[in-house]
């Protein structure tokens, strides 16, 4: 089946991609004093390169869902089974990991202790809801520090911490004006928005 194979190729382009692109970082780190990270450009050449593979892959399954829903994979008389019995066994196994199938027991098992009927989506995306919301209330979600982190900063200890770590940033910040002959660095998350919506905002 063409779709299929076009599928495969594509998946494995990613899996080059990504691949590649590991093996990059850990060279670096293995090897700091010969090699050095990718730069941000080359970072950003190699996410657009996936997002071009995944935008591809998107298409293929969203063109031929109903051919890929009621496809079947089976293996060809020509497959070497005898060097790749591993490979084949694993595309071709039905049941969930021995994990994973612990899980799914377990998650079945705590629905009938809360009287929940699983196969209903609809009341246990609506349970799942409400335990969501009921734990969100016991947490406060602001900024990016912990309780005890803020309860530190309000000792004199944290004071001047905090106030060395805005001398340093005030410095960056002065370092990077001299480069940027005065204009403002645009923030990380702005150009993420850029890359991803193309806002500039």
């Amino acid at each position: 089946m063409d779709a299929l194979e076009s599928l495969r190729n594509r998946l494995n382009q990613v899996h080059i991609s990504l691949r590649k692109l590991s093996e990059q970082i850990n060279y670096a780190n293995r090897f700091q004093e010969k090699s050095k990270l990718p730069t941000y450009g080359q970072f950003q050449n190699q996410f657009h390169i996936l997002l071009t593979q995944l935008h591809s892959i998107t298409n293929i399954i969203e063109n031929n869902q109903e051919a890929l829903r009621n496809s079947n994979a089976f293996p060809l008389p020509s497959f070497p089974t005898t060097q790749h019995e591993g490979l084949l066994t694993t595309l071709l196994r039905k049941k969930p990991l021995p994990e994973v199938e612990t899980w799914i027991d377990e998650a079945i098992e705590k629905s009938k202790d809360l009287n929940i009927n699983s196969e209903i989506d609809d009341e246990f995306c609506q349970w799942c809801l409400s335990q969501i919301q009921s734990l969100r209330e016991e947490f406060q979600f602001y900024g990016f520090l912990s309780t005890n982190e803020l309860e530190v900063l309000e000792t004199e200890q944290g004071k001047l911490e905090s106030e060395k770590k805005k001398e340093i940033e005030r410095e960056k910040q002065d370092y990077e004006f001299k480069i940027t002959n005065g204009k403002k660095p645009m923030n990380p998350n702005h150009v993420l928005k850029f890359m991803f919506q193309g806002k500039l905002e």
